[in-house]
């Protein structure tokens, strides 16, 4: 019954950690057409309330490739040493970075009124 659970376990995550590696994979193919297009609109001149939320987006954006890549290669690492439930937390932190910069372009006027950002 253990085995079987470990068995199932497995599959389950080299399949969760299969799909997250392709769909991250083409993120990382498209993003330097986004990193582009977000550093020419960084450039461009912006009102002052937005500078703070610009500079925190173009933070975001660039160093969203280094977090792909260390949750691809932690996801991988832990499932070849066993830990299948790690993946399934660990895979999830690229989400983050996107859910952080729709944050960021949502409240960017609000993010300006902050002393310590400036």
């Amino acid at each position: 019954m253990l085995s079987k659970d470990i068995t199932r376990s497995k599959e389950r995550s080299f399949l969760y950690i299969m799909i997250f590696t392709l769909i991250y994979g083409l993120t990382l193919l498209i993003w330097p057409l986004i990193a582009f297009a977000m550093g020419m609109s960084l450039a461009a001149p912006t009102p002052s309330e937005y500078q703070v939320a610009s500079r925190l987006e173009g933070n975001i954006l660039m160093s969203y490739p280094l977090c792909v890549i260390a949750a691809l290669v932690s996801g991988w690492v832990s499932y070849h040493e066993k830990r299948y439930i790690f993946p399934y937390w660990i895979m999830q932190l690229p989400l983050l970075w996107i859910a952080a910069w729709m944050l960021v372009d949502y409240f960017g006027a609000a993010l300006s009124d902050i002393p310590f950002l400036r």
